[in-house]
């Protein structure tokens, strides 16, 4: 008899956020404009390519603080929308059981929980990115960014009956990578309301990122060959998707800020090169390259050779 393993979520309805962190409701950014305008808000470094360009250095205390506040913002808006379109729909298809056989009803139900955390993540993450916006001064987007339009349309792409198996592997991709994001968001902050969201936010996570991984190895396993094909060619289109590069909101915060169009096309040019966004894409996906290689994917040479050509594998060095 095989080895049932346990849960994930085993505790989930003592440790939960939605539960044991409920004053996360009440996000509060006290102060006026003028006082926390003044005040570095953030950290400021290597890490970031974008801030720590060198056409930035001229930037003063509050300019600095608004164009990063900016980005931050634009994080929670697309981590709000990726919760409840993107990783509520994959995790609607497994707990309604369209994954088969290969995943156990009590596992696949577990999405519910999945599902009630998530909705959660997006309230308190829009109410952030609302308290952040009204701080600073920065106006809501009409819409959302190219990052959601671009993940909805790979699955919209896909053939009627692979549209289960792409919305999961889109939460999969989503779920195994998104602590390396919150963890990146976290060492630019230096608010302590800012940081204690993140925190409850990446605690989370991390039981999720731990679900999506153990829900991949039994999906994976139960792929035919054509099955495995699909979906090795759809994954790394999949991370490229999470991380789709919107040089035209980075044009508009350079320009908010003062900076000449000159200096603004050195900045995008220099942040925005592929070879750049690869590294980048490479290194918050970490985690989700690991599963993939224990489940055995890149022992398929076809599936190796599209993580190759994306610049998430290296063609003469194992992972």
């Amino acid at each position: 008899m095989r080895k049932v393993e346990e849960s994930p979520f085993k505790g989930w309805i003592d440790t939960a956020a939605v539960r044991a962190k409920p004053s996360l409701t009440d996000f509060d950014l006290s102060g006026s404009v003028g006082e926390l305008s003044g005040v570095q808000w953030f950290v400021f470094g290597a890490a970031d390519d974008f801030m720590s360009h060198p056409a930035l250095r001229r930037l003063g205390m509050a300019e600095r603080n608004w164009l990063y506040a900016a980005r931050l913002v634009q994080f929670l808006d697309d981590m709000t929308l990726t919760e409840h379109r993107i990783v509520n729909t994959a995790a609607q298809r497994v707990a309604e059981g369209r994954l088969g056989a290969r995943v156990p009803e009590a596992l696949a139900l577990d999405a519910l929980k999945l599902y009630t955390d998530e909705g959660y993540h997006a309230w308190f993450t829009a109410q952030a990115s609302r308290a952040v916006r009204e701080v600073f001064r920065i106006e809501a987007r009409e819409g959302p960014g190219l990052k959601i339009p671009a993940i909805e349309a790979l699955v919209a792409a896909a053939p009627a009956e692979r549209q289960d198996l792409a919305w999961f592997l889109v939460g999969f991709v989503g779920e195994t990578m998104i602590t390396k994001a919150i963890v990146d968001v976290m060492r630019g902050s230096a608010h302590s309301a800012i940081q204690a969201l993140l925190l409850a936010h990446l605690e989370d996570e991390w039981v999720h990122a731990k679900y999506f991984a153990h829900l991949f190895s039994l999906v994976w396993a139960g792929l035919d060959v054509s099955g495995r094909v699909y979906a090795g060619g759809l994954l790394p289109a999949i991370i490229g998707a999470f991380h789709t590069w919107d040089a035209a909101f980075h044009r508009q915060l350079l320009a908010h800020v003062g900076l000449d169009a000159a200096a603004s096309e050195r900045v995008l040019d220099k942040v925005g090169a592929e070879t750049g966004r690869a590294a980048h894409q490479r290194a918050r996906c970490a985690n989700t390259l690991q599963v993939l290689e224990r489940c055995g994917v890149f022992k398929d040479a076809r599936v190796r050779a599209q993580f190759v050509t994306a610049g998430l594998l290296d063609r003469d060095r194992p992972y």
